[in-house]
């Protein structure tokens, strides 16, 4: 589509008709751009541009364009044309795309007309051009800029035009007639129509002012409004007091005349009193508000070369905080026909472009809507899971109570073992059957005293050794009790048999004393 246009276009400014002249058509369709496009040196560090069809387009050959690739830069670029551009006796139609995927936060981008000698390598923001035409948003500030430059000074349009703010491919057209007026199209639609240039730009001084040499008249009445003769203020007005004592009021009883004075009630709203606002008509005397009549102004001059401008060349000087706009379809020419065509070429490309979107924001909505469903269904089951992990936590609490009682009742699985710990005891029983029989023997071996004495003192010692084990039981039986603590039978089982013990003893003695 665009290789048409190419064509047709050249072809159109080759034959020199009446159609006009096209000073620039670039539509950035081949990779030989740079070849005509001059980047700037005025500044370091400036941001860098590449072609591209941007992520969704009606056309990928038709949508390729220019697009600014880094954030938080300046750029500057600018290409001469053919020939100079002179609208002193037809129009000057400057129209191009721009197309923000990315939403600007503070960003020019705007097109300049650039005059005669223009130095392209130094080509910045202080240098002069003829117009400046194009979109420009910072925070509130949204506007597409018509700047003229008359006489060295930059103006700017007293009439501010919104910026369409979406991330479609938006057109702007705006035409400069050679009898001092112009033209504005922003996306199609028509925003002036031949308006003179000098009303919405502070170009000249005014035509007429008022003459100074008139006055106002004396008996000149420019007063709209009078007092209403027919209303008065009561005869006694003046006599009635706005404010009174109050009635009701009484003198304190702790009042102390002689410190405090003579006691006076406070002042209370007079029922009484109505105040009187004067009421306004309508002047029958009125005139008007005067005014000198109006002469022509002395300084007021009208340049008939308003308007008109030669134009060598055009630039992309901007700041973008966000980068991403795609020029695109730069048109400077005087040959309507061409810009026509590739303003329905945009028309047709807008509508489909109008669908895309639609069917992206269609996508999108449904995949926040399943994002939301699928968090929703998360944080349901997570709600869900809760319940079931405090159960096992709740279980986990319990198993340790389990386990005390468990552990009781193998507790006092010993406590049978130490019942029958004691049994062992009488064993210990016989260690005193073998004293009895020793003393038995003793008595048989009672002629042989004297010769058997030694054996005797042994044998005294004996009960004592065979006491000390009886005894061994109850350290064991102590262990044991100590180790289950219910054991309270056994001790005194224990307790008895060493009584036994000694009660056998000591007749083991009497008896060896006896001998």
């Amino acid at each position: 589509m665009k290789t048409t246009f190419l064509l047709a276009s050249l072809a159109i400014a080759a034959v020199a008709s009446a159609a006009g002249t096209t000073y620039l058509e670039e539509n950035f369709t081949d990779s030989n751009w740079e070849d005509r496009w001059t980047a700037s040196s005025a500044k370091d560090n400036l941001g860098k541009f590449a072609l591209s069809s941007g992520t969704f387009q009606a056309d990928k050959e038709s949508a390729q364009g220019l697009q600014t690739t880094e954030d938080h830069r300046f750029y500057s670029i600018s290409t001469p044309f053919a020939s100079v551009a002179d609208n002193s006796k037809e129009d000057l139609i400057i129209q191009y795309t721009v197309k923000q995927e990315v939403n600007q936060e503070c960003g020019g981008s705007y097109l300049k007309l650039l005059p005669e000698g223009f130095d392209a390598a130094k080509f910045d923001g202080d240098s002069e051009y003829a117009i400046m035409f194009g979109p420009d948003v910072c925070g509130p500030d949204n506007r597409v800029h018509i700047i003229l430059n008359y006489k060295g000074k930059n103006l700017l349009s007293k009439k501010q035009y919104p910026v369409p703010k979406d991330s479609k491919t938006h057109f702007y057209r705006l035409t400069v007639h050679p009898d001092q007026k112009f033209s504005l199209i922003i996306d199609g639609e028509v925003s002036e129509d031949h308006v003179e240039i000098e009303k919405n730009w502070d170009i000249y001084a005014p035509r007429t002012i008022p003459n100074p040499a008139e006055t106002k008249p004396a008996d000149w009445v420019d007063a709209k409004q009078i007092e209403d003769p027919t209303h008065v203020r009561p005869a006694n007005y003046d006599q009635i007091p706005r404010y009174i004592p109050d009635p009701e009021a009484t003198q304190p009883e702790d009042w102390d005349v002689e410190a405090d004075g003579d006691w006076e009630a406070p002042d209370i709203q007079n029922p009484e009193f109505e105040e009187f606002v004067p009421r306004f008509i309508p002047n029958p005397a009125y005139k008007g508000e005067w005014k000198a009549s109006e002469i022509p102004n002395p300084e007021f001059k009208e340049d008939t070369e308003l308007g008109h401008y030669k134009i060598a060349g055009a630039g992309l000087d901007l700041w973008q905080v966000k980068s991403g706009s795609i020029f695109d379809d730069i048109i400077v020419t005087s040959d309507a026909a061409v810009a026509d065509k590739y303003l329905e070429s945009w028309k047709a490309n807008f509508k489909t472009e109008g669908e895309i979107v639609e069917a992206l924001d269609a996508q999108l909505k449904e995949k926040e809507k399943q994002e939301k469903e699928a968090a929703a269904a998360a944080a349901a089951a997570e709600t869900e899971k809760k319940p079931e992990e405090k159960d096992e936590l709740d279980e986990e609490e319990e198993t340790p109570v389990a386990t005390e009682a468990e552990a009781e009742a193998e507790v006092k699985e010993p406590e049978t073992e130490t019942e029958t710990a004691p049994e062992a005891v009488p064993e210990a029983e016989v260690v005193p059957e073998a004293v009895v029989e020793e003393v038995k023997e003793t008595k048989e071996a009672a002629p042989k005293v004297v010769e058997e004495v030694k054996e005797t003192k042994e044998a005294e010692t004996e009960p004592e050794i065979v006491a000390e084990k009886i005894v061994e039981p109850e350290v064991k039986l102590e262990v044991v009790v100590d180790e289950t603590k219910e054991a309270e039978k056994e001790p005194k089982a224990a307790e008895k048999e060493p009584k036994v013990a000694e009660k056998k003893d000591e007749s083991a003695e009497a008896k060896h004393d006896e001998l």
